[in-house]
């Protein structure tokens, strides 16, 4: 996708409408050298429309200039930017699907506010879409981040795993409880039994520091870098505040507390106190039996998400932006 060099400017109007994808820093030239796929197809779609695609650093006074301006508008990153001619986009919780959004992504994306009805669809397809999806990424140990390589054998069973993220100091505050109140709730509560925690693949060797000053406080924990994979499939419950590692669970039908705001919390159980975890946390299994994991998944990736490489990609994105900005009639 080409970098956005100039745009002419007549009167306080574009002459000509284009769709300008408004990428932050660590996006911006994985975009401009045509590494998505996403970008490549949507680029050829609109191209057949007549309609230009350039590519601009979200950080940029360009990027801010060009905002005010009857432009088709995509946000990749984290933006609290609405408008008639602006969405949302960003690869979802598993690689291979993207958010089109009107409202943001992750936690603020429109998932959040949608009903998941499971009486409305049909369970082979979505058998078959889950087996395709959550097989290759097992099989293949694929996560949103590398992994440590598969163990060859089980790892001790755990009464639950509990996944850490960086969101703590969020300025905006996403999450329900902090790291320290659900490590704790989790090992209190499962006194007894082996609590795993994960820390997040991003952490600083200070912020590990803290992490396992936490944990040897209680003496069931064990703090691991293994696979997700692996530690999901030993614990009989996932925790965590809205991981990416929390959704990939669901792909093994393991039942999942989230701690903070979510948008696939249809799935999960939500834990918005520390009360509430103590609570969910010996009933977490027995109220997620009747959930359909391959249904939820169906609805989730393959409905309300887009994949590139499935038949009717480029149909669906034309469906999102032929009215915006009233660009197109």
């Amino acid at each position: 996708m080409r970098k956005l060099c100039l745009v002419r400017i007549l009167g306080g109007r574009s002459i000509r409408p284009n769709l300008i994808v408004h990428a932050e820093h660590g996006w911006y030239k994985s975009v401009r050298d045509d590494k998505f796929d996403f970008f490549v197809k949507l680029e050829r779609l609109l191209k057949s429309k007549n309609i230009d695609c350039f590519v601009v650093d979200a950080n940029s006074l360009r990027s801010k200039r060009l905002r005010k301006h009857n432009h088709i508008h995509l946000m990749l990153g984290d933006f609290a930017e609405h408008g008639r001619n602006t969405l949302h986009v960003m690869p979802t919780y598993v690689w291979g699907f993207w958010y089109l959004d009107e409202t943001g992504v992750h936690w603020n994306s429109s998932i959040r506010t949608a009903t998941f009805i499971p009486e409305a669809l049909d369970a082979e397809p979505a058998k078959h879409f889950f087996n395709g999806v959550s097989g290759h990424m097992l099989r293949e140990n694929v996560s949103k981040k590398v992994q440590d390589t598969r163990v060859a054998g089980d790892l001790p069973e755990a009464g639950a795993v509990v996944y850490l993220q960086q969101i703590d100091g969020y300025k905006n505050r996403i999450h329900y409880l902090d790291t320290a109140e659900m490590v704790s709730t989790v090992a209190q509560t499962l006194d007894g039994k082996r609590v795993y925690v994960k820390p997040h693949p991003d952490t600083t060797s200070s912020e590990l520091a803290s992490i396992r000053n936490l944990c040897t406080k209680f003496g069931n924990i064990v703090v691991s870098n293994a696979s997700i994979h692996d530690l999901t499939a030993a614990s009989r419950v996932v925790v965590t505040q809205n991981s990416a590692a929390g959704f990939e669970a669901l792909m093994q039908k393991k039942p999942v507390i989230t701690c903070a705001k979510s948008d696939y919390w249809h799935a999960t159980l939500v834990a918005e106190t520390v009360g509430d975890l103590e609570r969910l946390l010996p009933k977490a299994e027995a109220e997620l039996t009747r959930l359909s994991f391959e249904k939820y998944l169906y609805w989730y990736l393959h409905q309300q998400c887009l994949e590139p490489q499935a038949e009717g990609f480029e149909a669906r994105v034309w469906e999102k932006l032929k009215d915006r900005a009233g660009v197109i009639n």
